[in-house]
């Protein structure tokens, strides 16, 4: 059949059939002597074949690579789901951006929030491991492993806060002064020995039951009602009594707002529950060594 017995049987139009014997992915069978295309009886079949893969996105490449054998359709197609799966991400993660950057006058912040989320996983997994790396080193730490298995990790189809938050924790793991901050903390636990025991651990869970609702409520770091929560702790810590004022030096030194900043963003990363990731407890531990040192 000629080229427009072609275009009538498959409805395709002339100048796309001519197309894709241009590309060899239609040759056609002979020419006659004014030189016009003769297609054999298989090409009806061919030209829908080729249309269907056109519209599913199939390169002219792999649609040549199917028809000569070279390559099974089943192959093609899981090939091109692959990639349609890569390209959906990329789509999701740049629609929220986007999203997120909706209300903000900041062209800089859209530079970064864009730069930052093109990353694959592995490469924003790399982030976490560098910083670990720097602080940790070679160093056995429980607070590595905790930090290594809470790693934050994006969604396919993130929300703007999530997009958000992942930006703020890159920005935040890459400022040397957070690093420097991370290692210093990092050193000095392992200079004071090992992990706390389980009595010490529940002083902790009593400080949060204790001082958290303190500080929540403003009470005075320097009066009584402080003294009277500070007692009750007093009183529950295992061993000998320690000098408050010591006490309250190494709450500063392990305490950093970032620190907690960082699991917050990490519990909006991963969609833990809010309780997972307490905005406030940087808050009560601060109060409750402001305490400290005002009844040393």
């Amino acid at each position: 059949m000629m080229i427009g017995q072609l275009a009538a049987s498959t409805g395709l139009p002339v100048r796309t059939l001519r197309f894709y014997a241009d590309a060899g992915v239609l040759p056609a069978r002979e020419r006659t002597a004014s030189g016009y295309r003769l297609f054999g009886p298989d090409a009806v079949a061919r030209a829908r074949l080729i249309r269907t893969l056109r519209e599913l996105g199939v390169g002219l490449d792999d649609i040549k690579r199917v028809l000569s054998a070279e390559t099974s359709l089943d192959e093609v197609a899981a090939e091109h789901v692959r990639a349609l799966d890569a390209q959906i991400r990329v789509l999701r993660l740049q629609r929220a951006v986007l999203r997120a950057f909706i209300g903000s006058t900041d062209p800089e912040e859209l530079r970064r929030m864009t730069d930052l989320t093109k990353l694959t996983a592995e490469q924003r997994r790399r982030i976490v491991d560098d910083y670990l790396d720097a602080v940790f080193g070679d160093n056995p730490s429980a607070v590595a492993d905790r930090l290594a298995m809470g790693a934050p990790e994006l969604p396919e189809d993130p929300t703007p806060e999530q997009v958000a938050a992942w930006v703020e924790i890159a920005e935040l793991l890459r400022d040397p002064d957070f690093v420097a901050t991370s290692r210093r903390m990092a050193e000095r636990a392992r200079a004071e020995g090992p992990e706390p025991d389980v009595a010490q651990f529940e002083v902790g869970k009593a400080v949060g039951e204790l001082a958290g609702p303190a500080a929540r409520a403003g009470v005075d770091p320097a009066s009584a009602d402080a003294l009277a929560v500070i007692e009750r702790l007093d009183a529950l810590s295992p061993g000998p009594a320690e000098d408050r004022a010591r006490r309250a030096e190494r709450i500063e030194a392990f305490t950093d707002r970032r620190v907690g900043r960082y699991w917050t963003l990490v519990g909006i990363i991963n969609g833990w529950a809010p309780s997972q990731a307490p905005e406030d407890i940087v808050d009560t531990w601060e109060w409750y060594a402001r305490a400290l040192r005002a009844h040393a």
